[in-house]
């Protein structure tokens, strides 16, 4: 985007946005008669917004999209959060926990070849633009004491690779023996060697613009034989997968959901105008809705990248509902400016209230504190205003210079797929018309069981789980946490409340103390410390005695050591005035659950007595601010859905003029809701970032259906029919647009299931289950409720 234009303020544009939107929308629903007088004007107007929003959007040189895709988990984490200030301090102060691991797994690390092999690959990775260091066994500084010379000899671990068996034995023996090798650098059976890489200060997108990724791979599969191989994992590497996953991603679920979509509507309507009025509307609100993205120079983020195809499959129905009333009116009538007169009149209330109850459902995702969440929910209520104005606009003004089009002329296949779809509709509408009583009863049974299932809803999501298990990123993340340390690290940060504290050597023995309980703990795989060199030195300075590889007695011996220290590992442990250190935990848990167990573990450790009074404790990292983000997620959904609910029901008592009737339009939409969440408490997924949307989001969706029934079945009742009758006249006009914008949904969203992530996946299929369900409930219940309550 061209530098003059500058960043656009979100405030501004939304209140611009709402008032453009809202006087569109008050144009179609209070003067009808007036939009359609000038049609080719309305066409006009909506052509020039869309040239506009294209300029925006597409960068002519060169050619390409104004996006831009952020891969982190910044937007992940929860707002407002004290720990987030937390976090960002303990990175101050000893840098990134960006780990960057790579296991070279082979049959015996402490053989010339491999420790050869070793060496290429760390001085290649080394001299890779964007390295600042690679730590292994060939490029790591060690201590020891030389009787023969009676002096301590500082120098790398591995200078000359020896050929000579017991020279290699004994590099085994002291690399195996050293606390901050072992696991760290070599596993425990001397079968895997580690590269610990970390990189100079740049974004994510310099990174993956670089390919750090991608040469560091490359050097590693020139190294890779039969007999040895490579894993790589870490939060950098996840990010660049995730960035082309998204990439990818964007590219595929956008065509795929176009062609699901299309596919539906050409089975199903049988007229070109049936197909391209419902797919160009939604193709305008895409490029809208993305073009704002642009122009507020927002970042697609992993949950975004649902935005387009929700978008066309939740905008295309609206423009169903509108053909399919055309053609209705279009039936007993020959004169066209009336057909689309009667067609806008009859569906600007429904098509309103479907609108604007997506609109909320979209809206209760403004709750959360989560960046992401409320980004998508933001950027969804202007697309699903967007498409709900060229419906009421767009549409017509289509329809008032097309020629009249008889629904006889339709294909047969068209003719004999809405039959069967009449056939089924009817055969619910008369089941319920049967046995009224017994369709609420069961609806309630299984409702009740979902009720007592939503307890055991497991709440888990973490920038990892966004993969499947047998994904090529978990399988390495897998390995390198069973060879090695795990590679997501956790800070246990400690402030001594004054400089020099960790100069104490009371408080260094606590520490030790500490770091011992951790290392117990089930889910740690490793902990480091500036006590892991700190101990080792005081032992080499002492002549190799055992007994001496401990913390020194008195403040000026400890001062002495960190003198020794090397300062680019001492930088990692503890702050230049020995104030504040840091306890890095290396853990391998995947998951906001497993994460919330470990990080009590480790709170417990802190308060058991074993540190000092007036020392403060806090666990941090991104992983334990991703699984509080979970915790957010969970406890806004009772609030969020809650909301939702309470403004859609005022929406649709003020639609439809009736409390009664807006009571009973959300019980049909809001079982399906507590259905979702007895499945999910059932075990069918757990309640992560993606799938959290679902229940509003989907609350909001339904009631389309509802609407457009309610409205037809209020207009037979006030026509003197009884509520059976009503029922099943209500069901044949309106049950084949209702059963397929239905399936036009649940097909779009299970396209989302060719998405290269696993919880959006998960989130695709749940959402059409969820709005499967909804049909029923529309189709059957709604009018078993309807007869039972005589209304």
């Amino acid at each position: 985007m061209p530098e003059a234009w500058g960043p656009v303020e979100p405030a501004a544009f939304a209140l611009g946005a709402a008032v453009l939107l809202t006087a569109g929308l008050l144009g179609a629903a209070l003067k009808p008669a007036v939009m359609l007088r000038w049609p080719r004007v309305v066409m006009a107007a909506l052509l020039v917004v869309t040239l506009a929003a294209a300029l925006v959007l597409v960068r002519p040189r060169p050619l390409g999209l104004r996006l831009s895709v952020d891969p982190s988990t910044e937007s992940l984490l929860p707002i407002g959060d004290p720990g987030v200030d937390t976090y960002r301090r303990a990175v101050r102060d000893f840098g990134d926990d960006q780990v960057f691991v790579i296991a070279m797994h082979c049959d015996d690390v402490f053989r010339p070849e491999h420790l050869l092999a070793l060496r290429r690959v760390s001085d290649a990775i080394s001299r890779i633009d964007g390295v600042r260091s690679v730590t292994s066994l060939v490029r790591v500084t060690s201590f020891r004491y030389v009787p023969e010379r009676d002096w301590v000899e500082v120098r790398p671990f591995i200078e000359e690779i020896p050929d000579d068996p017991d020279a290699l034995e004994s590099l085994r023996r002291r690399a195996l023996a050293s606390p901050a090798y072992r696991r760290n650098l070599v596993s425990e059976d001397a079968r895997t060697a580690a590269l610990n890489v970390s990189f100079k200060g740049m974004t994510e997108l310099e990174f993956i613009e670089a390919d750090v990724d991608g040469a560091i791979r490359a050097i590693l599969d020139r190294e890779t034989q039969a007999d040895r191989r490579f894993y790589v994992s870490g939060r950098p590497h996840i990010k660049s997968r995730m960035y082309h996953a998204m990439t990818r991603d964007l590219m595929v679920l956008i065509p795929v959901a176009i062609a699901v979509v299309t596919l539906v509507l050409a089975c199903l309507s049988g007229t070109l105008r049936g197909v391209v009025l419902p797919m160009a509307t939604v193709t305008l609100a895409v490029i809208w809705t993305f073009a704002a993205i642009a122009l507020l120079q927002r970042p697609l983020t992993v949950l975004t990248v649902l935005l387009a195809p929700t978008l066309v499959a939740v905008g295309s129905v609206y423009g169903v509902h509108v053909v399919n009333r055309y053609e209705e009116e279009a039936a007993g009538s020959d004169d066209r400016a009336a057909v689309v007169l009667g067609t806008l009149r009859h569906m600007t209330l429904p098509v309103l209230i479907a609108g604007l109850t997506t609109i909320v459902g979209y809206a209760a995702l403004l709750t959360t504190g989560v960046p992401a969440v409320f980004e998508i929910g933001a950027l969804s209520v202007l697309g699903v205003a967007c498409v709900t104005l060229v419906s009421l606009t767009g549409i017509p003004a289509a329809l008032e210079l097309l020629p009249l089009r008889r629904d006889g002329s339709r294909p047969r296949l068209a003719r004999w797929l809405g039959s069967a779809l009449d056939r089924g509709v009817g055969a619910l509408a008369g089941l319920a018309c049967r046995r009224p009583g017994a369709v609420v009863a069961g609806w309630a049974v299984l409702t009740l069981i979902a009720v007592v299932a939503i307890p055991r809803v497991v709440i888990d999501t973490d920038y990892l789980s966004f993969f499947a298990e047998d994904s090529s990123v978990r399988r390495e993340f897998d390995a390198i946490n069973r060879l090695l340390a795990g590679v997501v690290p956790l800070y246990v940060v400690l402030d001594g409340g004054e400089p020099g504290a960790f100069r104490d050597p009371a408080l260094l023995r606590s520490t030790d103390h500490l770091q011992a309980r951790l290392d117990a703990l089930p889910d740690v795989s490793l902990t480091l410390s500036l006590l892991d060199t700190l101990k080792p030195l005081n032992r080499a300075l002492e002549s190799d005695d055992p007994a001496a590889e401990r913390v020194p007695d008195t403040r000026r011996g400890v001062t002495e050591l960190l003198f020794m220290f090397p300062k680019a590992d001492l930088i990692r442990f503890t702050t230049v005035d020995q104030s504040v250190a840091n306890l890095i935990v290396r853990t391998g848990v995947v998951g906001s659950a497993a994460m919330r167990s470990l990080t009590a573990g480790i709170e417990s450790a802190l308060h058991d007595g074993s540190l000092p009074a007036g020392v403060r404790a806090d666990v941090t990292g991104n992983a334990v601010l991703l699984n509080r983000s979970a915790d957010g997620v969970a406890r806004s959904q009772p609030r969020s859905v809650g909301l939702a609910a309470l403004a859609i029901l005022l929406l649709l008592t003020a639609g439809l003029r009736s409390l009664r009737l807006g009571l009973v339009a959300m019980v049909p939409n809001v079982v399906p809701v507590a259905i979702f969440f007895g499945v999910l408490g059932l075990g069918a997924a757990p309640l992560s970032l993606p799938t959290s949307l679902i229940g509003s989001v989907a609350l909001g969706i339904a009631i389309d259906a509802t609407a457009h029934y309610l409205v037809r079945y209020r207009m037979e009742r006030a026509e003197g029919a009884g509520p059976e009758q009503a029922v099943r006249r209500a069901s044949l006009h309106v049950g084949r647009p209702v059963a397929i914008a239905s399936m036009m949904l649940c097909l779009g969203f299970l396209s989302v299931g060719a998405s290269e992530f696993a919880t959006l996946r998960q989130f695709g299929v749940l959402t059409a289950f969820t709005l499967a369900i909804c049909a029923l409930t529309d189709l059957l219940l709604l009018p078993a409720l309807l007869i039972r309550l005589r209304i």
